[in-house]
Formats: C-alpha cells, sequence, structure tokens
C-alpha cells in the first residue's frame, strides 16, 4: 500500500453530480454529502459505490490527520449509495470507529431516512445481530431505530451498548438516567442473561455498593421493576457465572435488593444447587442463605443432606468450615435430626486438608452420643481416607472399622513409594524431508504453529541441503509458504526472524539492506543476556546469506539429539565430507556444532577427528582431545538491593570458560563471566527463557539457567513466572550437571501463580529426580529462602508439591519439605509454616517406614510446646511418625 494515496475520480464518473459528491468525499466535506446525494438516482450512486470502496480501502491504512474527515465523508457517502437495506448494514458495520474518527450519526441517518421505515427497520435489525458492531455503534442504531419508528431489538450487542450508554451520560446520576430511560423494562431483564450484561455493578470498591445496584434497587423498590424478575434474575446469573467482578457485582445487587425470608425460601433449590460448583463467592452466599433457613426451621433435612454433601467436598477450606458449622448448629438446635446429619460429617474426612479433617472428626465425636449404633459404626466405616492419628481417634470414638473398611479399599493411597515416572529419552533427529514439496509442508507447520528447536533445525538442515540440490524447485515449493508468511508478517524480513530470514533468502533473496546491520545485531554492544539471541541469530544470518551465493552441502550444528546435543562421531564424518568436497564450513555454524558436542567422545572417534586435516577439522581434534568445555563454576548469592527490585532475590554467579577471550562475538560474551550480584548487566534484563536457549550449550544448562534466572527474578517481583515457566522440562532434560540455578529456578516454576506455570515446575521435578540429579535439600532450603525474600509465597508452592505427592512421589516431596522445613524451623516459624507440615506431615505418613528416624531440626522443640495451634499439632504428628521404630527382643 502507498504510504501517500491518491484518489483519483475516474472516467466512469460521467454525470456532474457523481463528480461533485466524489469530489466532497475526497476533501473530507462530509457535511455537504447529503445535499449532493438527495439529487443522485439510484443508478449513479451504485455507480459511485465501487470507487468509494476502493477509497476506503486505502484510507483505512492511512492515518494522517487530514483522513479523519475523509473517512466521516465515506461513512456518509457510502452509506447513501447503498441501495439496499443489507448492502447500507454492510457498509455501516465495516465503517470502523476507530479510523471514522470524528463523525455525526444524525448525517449518517440524514442520507438513508428517505428509504422508508421499513427498509430503515432491516437496517436496524441487521447491525443489531452483529455483536461487537451492535454494541459499538449502539448510539447509531438507536438513532435509526427512532427515526424508524420500530422497537429496538434486545440482542446481546444491543443489550451491551446501552448498558455503555447509559454509563456515560455525564455527570448525570445512574438512577436518573435510567429512570427516564424508555427502554429500562425491556433492557434490564437482559442484563441478566447477556454473558457481559451487568458490567456496570462492577462499578465499586469491595464491600461497597455500586451506583448501579443502588439505581436498579431503588427502581425495583419504586415498582419501576418487578421484584421477582430482579431477584430471580440475580439468582439464575449467579448460579452460572464465575468470572469474580461479575460475581461481586450481581452479589452487591442482590444485597441491594435484600431478599426476605419468604424470597429465600421459593428460592430454596437455587440455593442448594450453588454449592456443587458455583463460584466460592456464590456459594458462600447460598450458605448463608440456607443457615438463615435452617435457623427459622424452614430447611428440611433432605436439603441440607444435599447441601452438605456438596459443600463439603470442595476445595475452599472456608466453605467446608461454614457448612460443617451450619451442621454443628443444626444438630444443637434439635438433637433429633442427628442420625439424619451427623453421616454426611464423614464426607469431610475425605479432605486433604488435616485440619479441615480434624474439624469433621471433631464434630462427629462431639454429637456421637445422640446417633444411633448403626450411625456409628457407618462413621467407623468412614474413617479410612483420615490422617493416622486422626483414625486411631476415631477408633476410640466409634469403634473399630468392620472388614473391607480399610483406608485402601477407602480411596486412600497405599502407604509405599511408586516409581517416579520414566525420564524422557532423547531422541535422534529424522533426516531431512527427502522432496521439496515435504519439506515446505513442515516449514509451514513450524512457521506457523512453532515447534521445538530440533524440529526447526531439521528444517533448517533440510532447507540448506535442497537449495544445493535444485534452487529453482525449492523456491517453487515455498513460494505458497512465503507468500502465506508475507501476508501475516509484512513483506520483508530479517536475521533476526530466524527461520522465517531463511525461507525469505530462499524465495526472494537476502531481506537485509547490509550485511553491517547483521554484524551490529551479533556483534556489537553484546552481553551475557544479548548472546543468547545472539548466537542463534549470527548463525541464521551466516546461513541466508550464504544459501544462494555459496551453498553448503549440509549444516554441521544439526544435532544429533532432540535435546540439541551433537554426537561427536557425526561432527567428525561431517566435516570429512566438507574436506573431501573442499567446502569452508560457515564460522558460526562450526562454533555452534562444538558447543553442542556430547561431553563423551570414543577414542575411535578421536582417532578420526586427528586425520582431519582442515583447520576446522584440526580445532575439532584439539577440542576433543582437551574435553571441550568444562563445567562451569557456579556460585549462589542474594542480590543486593536496588532501586529496581526493592526485593531482593537469589541469583548464582558463572565463571567465565578458560581460553573465551579467543572466540569473537557473540559467542565472547556467552563463555564470559556472568555476575549478576556484583556486576549486574547494563540491559537490566534477563536471558531468553526458551528451549533454542538451552539448544545453544546443551551440555552445560547452569550457563543458561543463570542467565534465566535473572528474568523469573524479575517475573517473581512482579508476579509473572507464567511467562517463563514453559522452559522448566526442557531445562530437565538438557544436559550437564543441575547446579543451584537450575534448582532455583524450578523453584521459582513451583511458586508460580498459575496451576500451568506450577505443573511444568512439577515437570522438571519428576525428571530431574528421576535422571538422579535433583538435589532435595537444596531445592527445600531454595524454597524456603525465596519465601522469606518474599519472592514466592507458601501456598503456591506447597500447592505444587502437593500436585507432586499425588504422583505418588511423597517419599521426593517429603525430601524436598525437609530440607524446607530446616530451614524454616531456624527461628521462630514464619507466616506459612503450617502448610508446609500439614504436607510434610501427609507425606510422611505416606512414607511409613521411609520416614522412621528422618529428624527434622526444630521440629521436636516446635512439637512440644503447649498450645493447639495447627502449627503445633502438624509438628507433632511430624515428630511422632518419624520417631525411630522400637523393636522389641
Amino acid at each position: 500500500m502507498n504510504d501517500d494515496p491518491t484518489y483519483d475520480i475516474p472516467d466512469e464518473a460521467t454525470t456532474a453530480g457523481m463528480r461533485a459528491l466524489l469530489h466532497a468525499v475526497r476533501e473530507g466535506h462530509g457535511q455537504a454529502v447529503p445535499a449532493l446525494l438527495a439529487p443522485l438516482p439510484d443508478a449513479e450512486r451504485r455507480r459511485c459505490l465501487p470507487v468509494l470502496k476502493t477509497w476506503r480501502r486505502a484510507a483505512r491504512d492511512n492515518w494522517d490527520v487530514g483522513h479523519r474527515a475523509m473517512r466521516a465523508a465515506l461513512l456518509y457517502a457510502g452509506a447513501g449509495c447503498s441501495t439496499g437495506a443489507a448492502a447500507a448494514a454492510q457498509w455501516i458495520a465495516g465503517a470502523d470507529p476507530r479510523w471514522v474518527g470524528n463523525r455525526d450519526d444524525a448525517l449518517v441517518v440524514s442520507v438513508i431516512a428517505h428509504r422508508g421505515p421499513e427498509w430503515l427497520a432491516q437496517v436496524v435489525r441487521r447491525l443489531a445481530e452483529r455483536r461487537t458492531v451492535a454494541q459499538d455503534e449502539y448510539p447509531l442504531i438507536a438513532a435509526m431505530a427512532r427515526t424508524a419508528g420500530c422497537e429496538l431489538p434486545t440482542t446481546d450487542g444491543i443489550v451491551l451498548g446501552w448498558e455503555r450508554q447509559v454509563w456515560g451520560r455525564g455527570r448525570r446520576p445512574v438512577e436518573d438516567s435510567l429512570r427516564d430511560d424508555p427502554l429500562l423494562t425491556a433492557m434490564v431483564p437482559r442484563l441478566f442473561e447477556v454473558p457481559e450484561g451487568g458490567s456496570g455493578l462492577v462499578d465499586s470498591w469491595p464491600g461497597e455498593p455500586s451506583a448501579w445496584a443502588t439505581a436498579l434497587a431503588a427502581l425495583t423498590a419504586d415498582g419501576l421493576l418487578d421484584r421477582g424478575m430482579m431477584v430471580d434474575g440475580c439468582l439464575s446469573r449467579l448460579l452460572r457465572e464465575t468470572r469474580p467482578g461479575l460475581v461481586r457485582g450481581f452479589l452487591v445487587l442482590l444485597d441491594e435488593l435484600c431478599p426476605t425470608e419468604d424470597e429465600h425460601a421459593r428460592h430454596l433449590l437455587t440455593w442448594v444447587g450453588m454449592l456443587p460448583h458455583a463460584h466460592p463467592q456464590t456459594a458462600a452466599r447460598a450458605q448463608q442463605a440456607l443457615a438463615a433457613l435452617d435457623e427459622a426451621g424452614r430447611l428440611a433435612d433432605e436439603h441440607l443432606v444435599e447441601a452438605s454433601r456438596a459443600a463439603l467436598v470442595r476445595p475452599e477450606k472456608k466453605i467446608v468450615r461454614a457448612q460443617l458449622a451450619l451442621l454443628d448448629a443444626a444438630m444443637k438446635r434439635d438433637r433429633s435430626r442427628t442420625n439424619a446429619l451427623l453421616p454426611v460429617a464423614a464426607e469431610a474426612f475425605g479432605q486433604e486438608e488435616h485440619s479441615l479433617q480434624e474439624r469433621a472428626l471433631a464434630l462427629a465425636v462431639r454429637h456421637r452420643r445422640h446417633a444411633d449404633p448403626a450411625v456409628l459404626a457407618e462413621l467407623a466405616a468412614s474413617a479410612g481416607p483420615l490422617a493416622a492419628d486422626l483414625r486411631r481417634r476415631a477408633e476410640e470414638a466409634f469403634g473399630t472399622a468392620p472388614p473391607g473398611a480399610t483406608a485402601e479399599a477407602a480411596g486412600v493411597p497405599v502407604p509405599a513409594e511408586s516409581p517416579l515416572p520414566p525420564a524422557p529419552v532423547p531422541e535422534r533427529l529424522a533426516p531431512p524431508p527427502l522432496t521439496a514439496a515435504e519439506l515446505a509442508e513442515d516449514v509451514a507447520v513450524v512457521l506457523h504453529s512453532g515447534g521445538t528447536p530440533a524440529q526447526e533445525e531439521r528444517v533448517l538442515n533440510g532447507l540448506v541441503v535442497h537449495a544445493r540440490a535444485d534452487l529453482a524447485g525449492l523456491r517453487a515449493a515455498l513460494e505458497p509458504v512465503a507468500a502465506r508468511q508475507n501476508r501475516l508478517r509484512g513483506s520483508g524480513a530479517h536475521a533476526m526472524d530466524g527461520l522465517w530470514s531463511v525461507v525469505y533468502a530462499v524465495v526472494h533473496g537476502f531481506a537485509q539492506r547490509d550485511p553491517d546491520v547483521v554484524r551490529s545485531w551479533t556483534e556489537e554492544d553484546q552481553c551475557p543476556h544479548s548472546a543468547l539471541h545472539s548466537v542463534p541469530f549470527a548463525r541464521w544470518a551466516e546461513i541466508a546469506l550464504r544459501i544462494l551465493d555459496d551453498p553448503l552441502p549440509f549444516l554441521l550444528a544439526t544435532p544429533t539429539w532432540s535435546t540439541g546435543a551433537i554426537d561427536p562421531a557425526d561432527l567428525v564424518e561431517r566435516l570429512a565430507a566438507y574436506e573431501r568436497s573442499g567446502i569452508e564450513p560457515g564460522p558460526a555454524d562450526f562454533r555452534q556444532a562444538l558447543l553442542r558436542l556430547d561431553r563423551e567422545a570414543s577414542p575411535e572417534t578421536r582417532t578420526a577427528a586427528e586425520r582431519l586435516t582442515s583447520p576446522a577439522g584440526k580445532r575439532l581434534a584439539e577440542w576433543l582431545a582437551s574435553g571441550g568445555l568444562p563445567d562451569p563454576v557456579a556460585t549462589r548469592g542474594v542480590e543486593p538491593l536496588r532501586l529496581r527490585s526493592p526485593r531482593p532475590g537469589v541469583l548464582v554467579r558463572t565463571e567465565a570458560f578458560p581460553g573465551h577471550e579467543a572466540w569473537p562475538e557473540p559467542f565472547r560474551s556467552l563463555l564470559a563471566e556472568h555476575d549478576p550480584i556484583a556486576h549486574p548487566c547494563r540491559c537490566e534484563r534477563g536471558g531468553a527463557c526458551t528451549a533454542l536457549a538451552l539448544a545453544v550449550l546443551p551440555q552445560h544448562r547452569e550457563i543458561i539457567a543463570g542467565r534465566m534466572l535473572v528474568s523469573f527474578s524479575i517475573g517473581a517481583e512482579f508476579d509473572h513466572i507464567e511467562e517463563y515457566a514453559p522452559v522448566l522440562p526442557a531445562l530437565a532434560e538438557s544436559g550437564g550437571p543441575a547446579g543451584p540455578a537450575t534448582h532455583l529456578l524450578v523453584a521459582y516454576g513451583l511458586g508460580g501463580r498459575r496451576f500451568e506455570s506450577q505443573m511444568y515446575a512439577v515437570d522438571a521435578l519428576l525428571t530431574l529426580a528421576a535422571r538422579g540429579q535433583l538435589d532435595a535439600a537444596r531445592l527445600g532450603a531454595d524454597l524456603a529462602d525465596l519465601t522469606a525474600l518474599r519472592r514466592l509465597k507458601t501456598q503456591r508452592w506447597v500447592a505444587a508439591l502437593r500436585e507432586a505427592s499425588r504422583a505418588s512421589a511423597h517419599v521426593l516431596v517429603w525430601s524436598v519439605l525437609s530440607g524446607s522445613l530446616a530451614v524454616m524451623l531456624r527461628g521462630e516459624p514464619p507466616h506459612g509454616t503450617s502448610a508446609v507440615l500439614t504436607l510434610a506431615a501427609d507425606c510422611a505418613e505416606l512414607c511409613g517406614a521411609q520416614a522412621q528416624g528422618a529428624e527434622i531440626p526444630g521440629i521436636a522443640e516446635l512439637a512440644s510446646r503447649a498450645g493447639s495451634s495447627q502449627l503445633i499439632k502438624q509438628a507433632r504428628r511430624i515428630r511422632d511418625m518419624t520417631a525411630p521404630a522400637v523393636t522389641t527382643r
């Protein structure tokens, strides 16, 4: 598209009226359009329409100030020249307000009003059926409906547009705007039905009524809105609404309506129906209503039992505690209800939280003297899911469970460690596709949906192989792929586009304006973090520059394995083939190949390397003889307080590799010292947290992990770890020692805000453990340290570790938590320690004999304290279960 399009009036505009109209549009004289349209017959209007469409496409992409008036004129003229209702609606719907700018809705109506009420009503209906258009263009559609004298359809978009307009009526109170609105009784009932309706209710701070809620309640009290409809609407919406803001808004409205006891009773089944799956705030409100009904004697046992069975299995502790309190109060008021209500309390025996199990058991014990023997037997049979200490108390209270009612039969995990899931096995990369057509299909998939580094390397090598064999054939196969990418990305490509830059080079020639630009990206102003981007970019640029002028037969750095590592024997064989053909390797490709070599090379491979004669071959032989890159020296430390980060994080310093000065950029920065503690990087960012970055040094993950750690630390500061967490499984599958940086990254992931982020970390945790590379005590200490620094929240990483325990890794989780507690109990236990102790006690119970004798420093002292808090109770559980077994002779 030309940056400065011209708007020529074509010769087909034969009449003076047509040319005058088009001239007014081109000059942006929108006010003149209605008068110029009026004398034009429909035939001439239809002949103007193709020109207006062409101009609109050009004007849509031009954001110059001078085009704003023209876009408004185009809207008026196009609507007036559309002689059919469907065409007019289409034109108006396509007039996105973002590109039309300032416009006068009255002028839009004026250019089509002469077509009659029925025609206008058709336009209104067509626009109202388009949800987004109806919401954005509500004022215009409403003006058309008034002109046509037709009813405004109450579609979803119209309702949302009406709500937005009422909210935006200047400084006038919402209640006054609603009271005078003729659409009030038509629109308000639909607010309860439209999924996004009621957003105006979310205009207050928690605990304060909103202007909308107060206004709607006042109008209901005045009889302008039907009270039954309002209460029914609130409850039906709350029954299905899950978004917290809207839930809070409709709860505020319900409270403003102040339902009476009779109204609560009339909706009894709705309140009960909210308990299984409704939002926690809604469920809590339902419990309040049911409690009030029960206190008034209007809640039958069957309904209380149904509600309790749903509430007591929910994950929210507050809801479980509230329901147990409701049952307790009901049985205290009427002892005759004990036999009906007491057995349902056993539903809470299956809760994972020890304190909830204990509360439910205490309730059952407290009321057992009013229960029949059959009820007590039922409670005894239900005690299987209880923790070991609580099961013993249940046996004392209700007697021994009948045969078959064991913990295993009740669904409790058997106290034995199942084998960890096997560690993923690296897969050998497949050879490149045999035909250019197959390669083009694979390239399209990787470009469109992304792929692993191994998949990208395979197609990258395939491009090089096929370009050397038949460049014209490869270009023909890739042209449809490139055309699609051009539409998605825009024309052009550069080295930082990775695989796309190579595809673009094959189809269109290399896209860089100057090779010096490539060097500036990959060589100048490098730092330890930018090097993770620049090393792949340097290689991509090298391939793209060479693929047309001096194509290689294949790439040296194509991995052998899916982890990114190269078998040394493969690289020796590839270099030998280069020597036989007299081909000079690409410098970046060769250096990347050296950094990807497996750690171990057989004597036969070293001998074969020594027979190579080229400079690259001799360099490879020296590399293999010296053992390649040594393991990095990594040191863990706490960063000092800085303005950027008021709360310090735990980072890792890695020393420079010997001889790194001899490497050119960006490899020099990659292998140089990285000290984010004493010498924070000038870029104030961290390294790329991607599997591609790990594939740069697949046998030295600590180097990459140390740079990623800065990004994770910043992400934890602003609570968006989920942006980086997907890299953790690839980190666990990578090679080299799993040192302090790797463990800290897993710790950060376990403390992520979202469940998905935590599961990436759990996967990495299990993989490292299965490979024998996890230091559980170190990980536990990292979790405790990061929590003490307020970089992690205890409840989050405890929830993540509970998921790992559910995967039968309770011995592993016990070991991690032991490491955490050893740090957390050095002084006064910090907030959240009780959650750690609870999970540790649960795992110790599941570990059985494997936990005996595993003393945790500080547990005995904490358990000996007086009191009955959860902190002390869980410490006693751990003390009792870890005490060495006493043997008798």
